[in-house]
């Protein structure tokens, strides 16, 4: 195909394939347990960006220099220009093309995580983490159509826009014209626990510890700070125990299958009071974790999830905060 690749067909590309994307592809083929899907590749980005009745605008936006009082406007004007563009019919074909095959190889009530995978994101040079947009819980071909403009379009959100102009400010030549956007189209896991794992403490840059976040639900309760998770901070060579406190986990993020999103409900009241992750999930976790490092050779962000007591890897990333 010529604009999406799965997993298993192309060898990890920064360029092509955005840095969550060419992190899932090297998770996959070094055998981690990562839920299926494909990756529609930047060269798509490019071709919808080119082809849209907007280009002429488009690029005037984008290779301008932009100042922070104009960043809300230029913003806006970017993202509804993308999301009035038309996809072109043959980056359409392919997508249902694969989607229907990804459907009809699982069962009937599989829903999608349609995820955003920058050129800069969870690289070396930034993460990006939290600035481009994660759509879960979808379901049609339509609503996938929907999520991958939408997610083409966060990578100009205002937010995105101020993160690079920060970067610049801390000597990191990036122009927003040199940046593009993947979409990692996955079967979402409807997980029990989901959490993030670091190989280094970050609280206080410990390389010989590891840190656990954990909170029951989806791990979007996490991400958004809606819950308060469990914490867990281990010995990174025995997997001992070193000190562990339990959140309050006072809601629990699920999916919402009737609106094709997600909704936080109160947690049982039992569940609050204890972790909500076992010893042999931690044992797991750990092993997973040391595997991970080792492959990518730095400190690494994982974020995970459990589903009927099977363990996904979701994605990883270099931790950029360490001093």
């Amino acid at each position: 195909m010529k604009y999406i690749k799965s997993f298993s067909e192309c060898d990890s590309n920064l360029n092509l394939l955005g840095g969550k994307g060419s992190n899932l592809v090297k998770l996959y083929k070094t055998k981690f347990n990562v839920p299926p899907g494909f990756i529609l590749t930047t060269k798509a980005f490019k071709t919808f960006m080119k082809k849209s009745t907007y280009q002429k605008e488009l690029e005037k936006y984008i290779s301008k220099k932009i100042q922070p009082k104009e960043v809300l406007s230029i913003s806006k004007n970017i993202q509804k220009m993308i999301l009035d563009s038309e996809i072109p019919t043959d980056i359409e074909r392919e997508i249902e093309y694969t989607y229907t095959k990804l459907k009809n190889n699982s069962h009937n009530s599989i829903r999608f995580a349609v995820r955003s995978s920058a050129t800069i994101e969870d690289s070396d040079i930034a993460s990006f983490a939290g600035q481009a947009d994660t759509f879960l819980s979808r379901k049609t071909f339509q609503q996938i159509l929907i999520s991958i403009k939408k997610c083409w379009a966060s990578l100009y959100s205002p937010h995105a826009l101020l993160y690079l102009e920060q970067l610049k400010k801390m000597g990191k030549k990036i122009s927003l014209d040199q940046i593009f956007m993947a979409v990692i189209v996955q079967k979402m896991i409807h997980s029990d626990i989901s959490g993030v794992i670091f190989t280094t403490n970050v609280l206080n840059n410990n390389h010989d510890q590891m840190l656990i976040n954990s909170v029951l639900g989806l791990g979007e309760g996490l991400a958004n700070n809606i819950v308060i998770p469990d914490t867990i901070i281990i010995d990174k060579e025995s997997c001992e125990i070193i000190r562990q406190i339990i959140g309050k986990k006072e809601k629990t993020v699920i999916p919402d299958l009737d609106n094709a999103c997600t909704k936080a409900v109160p947690t049982d009241i039992t569940s609050t009071n204890q972790l909500c992750i076992s010893n042999n999930h931690i044992k797991k976790l750990h092993q997973i974790a040391l595997d991970i490092e080792k492959k990518y050779k730095c400190p690494q962000d994982i974020e995970w999830a459990i589903k009927n007591d099977e363990l996904y890897v979701l994605q990883t990333r270099p931790i950029t905060t360490l001093k």
